[in-house]
Order: C-alpha cells, then structure tokens, then sequence
C-alpha cells in the first residue's frame, strides 16, 4: 500500500500536464508586454529569510504521504531556507529524466508538492531565491527533448501555487541555460 501512495501524485501530474499544456496554447495568444514581468524575481520579493529553529515534519501523521522522502526532505531543510524566506527545496529523481519536487517550509514544518514533475515534466529544471516566492520551471513535451514549456509559479502564504505564465519553446536558446532568458528569447525579447 505505501508503494502505491508513493506514486499518487505522477498520475495527478499527468492530468495537471495535460492542462498546463492547453494553458500554454492559450497564453500564447496573451499580450506578452502584460505578462513581462511574471519571470522576474524581484517583483515577488519576501520580506524577510526564516532563521529560527527549524521544525519538522510530522511523517506520522499529516505528512504522511511524504514519508518515503523523509531523507532528502530533512537533508534540504538543515541546509536552511532557500526559497521565498523559509522554504527548503528538494527535487529528487523517480527515474531517467524524471523528477519530485517537494517544498518544505522551515518554520512550520508543512510540505508541498511542486505541481511539476515526474514522467510527464521530463527534464524539469527549476530557478528560486531565498528571498522571492517566485518558482521558474522548465520541462521538455518531447521525448526527444526539442520542445520546451516555461512556466512561472507563485507560492501564496497558504501554501498554494499560483500559476503566473506558460510559454512553449523549441531550440537551444529557449530550451537550454537560463529559464529567465529562456522565456525572454521565447517572446522574441
């Protein structure tokens, strides 16, 4: 039963891949001058960087369904925060070019899973700061690895993603380096 748990979330990444690859279809029409700013670090800045005690998750009970990522959740979040203030990042591997993604808050302990990854994000790379909400994330439709989404996300203060902008690409100078440049050379910037 715990293996079955484990692999949850992949199937509902399916369905939200599904959805963000129409949402990029769509936000492609959109003004690119209106939405310019939602790869921008600065712009999503966070007051302040967490430095008390760290507390952990409950594995027992509420966080349950992480439990069989306990050590890579631990091992991110005694390195300290590095992400919108008090956040900790760990991605790790579910096989080849596939990846988890879990965000551990430092002062409260809450998990939450990157709504990116596993075998339908191949290749995911992510940007973040210490001080900024802001999440870039970059995956490949293809399994060639040719085609690209860069996508731009918002941690809220209850601990949802808000989705900010969805950009598809092909090409070394979209696809590779940077994902701020990436989505720059994807305007046409």
């Amino acid at each position: 039963m715990a293996a079955e748990n484990r692999f949850a979330k992949p199937k509902q990444v399916k369905l939200v891949s599904a959805v963000a690859v129409g949402a990029v279809l769509a936000l492609a029409a959109a003004d690119p001058a209106k939405s310019a700013d939602s790869f921008d670090f600065n712009l999503y800045r966070v007051p302040k960087t967490y430095s008390g005690k760290l507390r952990l998750p409950d594995f027992k009970a509420r966080d349950k369904e992480f439990a069989d990522f306990r050590t890579r959740i631990i091992d991110a979040m005694k390195a300290g925060a590095t992400f919108a203030g008090e956040n900790s990042v760990a991605q790790f591997g579910c096989g080849t070019g596939c990846t988890h993604t879990v965000v551990a808050n430092n002062r409260n302990g809450r998990l939450y899973w990157f709504p990116r990854g596993g075998e339908f994000n191949q290749g995911l790379t992510l940007e973040f700061k210490t001080n900024s909400n802001l999440m870039l994330a970059r995956w490949f439709t293809d399994s060639l690895w040719e085609t690209c989404v860069i996508e731009s996300f918002v941690l809220d203060d209850k601990g949802r993603w808000i989705a900010k902008e969805a950009l598809a690409g092909r090409g070394e100078a979209i696809c590779d380096g940077g994902i701020a440049a990436g989505a720059s050379k994807a305007r046409g910037f």
